[in-house]
């Protein structure tokens, strides 16, 4: 895998947890060894711990062009 690009289309926060919805484009190897990208879309939910930092909390992606 090469060239990950993400691209965040909306983040929203409350409180202590935040989500990030978002699109990205991957490069892959075919059996070939040439690279085809894909595209996908995901979302990310962040959780402020006690100390003020945000760290991911949970993470799904999956292919298909954001809409």
């Amino acid at each position: 895998m090469k060239n990950l690009t993400l691209k965040a289309l909306e983040v929203e926060e409350s409180a202590n947890l935040a989500y990030e919805v978002g699109a990205f484009t991957l490069d892959v190897p075919s059996k070939d060894g040439a690279l085809s990208t894909v595209a996908g879309k995901y979302i990310v939910v962040w959780k402020k711990g006690d100390d003020g930092t945000w760290r991911l909390h949970r993470d799904i992606w999956n292919l298909g062009a954001a809409q």
